[in-house]
C-alpha cells in the first residue's frame, strides 16, 4: 500500500524529478511506508529534517540545496 504522505512528502518531489530515485519511490513510498523513516518521525509529530533519506541516513546539506548532479 502507497504512503499517505507520497502528495505531501518534499523527498517524494525530488524522486518524481530523477528517474534514478525510482528504487526509493517504490521500496519506501510505494512499497512499506512503515520502513520510513520520514514517515516514522511524521506518525510521532516530530519535525523532519529535509535532509534525512528514507533509510535514516542524513546528506550532508539539506536535499533541496544540491545541485542537480548530486541527485543523479
Amino acid at each position: 500500500m502507497a504512503c499517505e504522505r507520497i502528495t505531501t512528502c518534499p523527498l517524494f518531489k525530488q524522486f518524481m524529478m530523477k528517474s534514478s530515485l525510482e528504487v526509493w519511490k517504490t521500496y519506501y513510498c510505494e512499497g512499506d511506508p512503515a520502513r520510513c523513516e520520514r514517515y516514522k518521525l511524521v506518525l510521532a509529530k516530530m519535525p523532519v529534517p529535509m535532509n534525512l533519506l528514507p533509510n535514516g541516513k542524513l546528506l550532508p546539506v539539506p536535499i533541496d540545496q544540491l545541485e542537480p548532479h548530486h541527485l543523479r
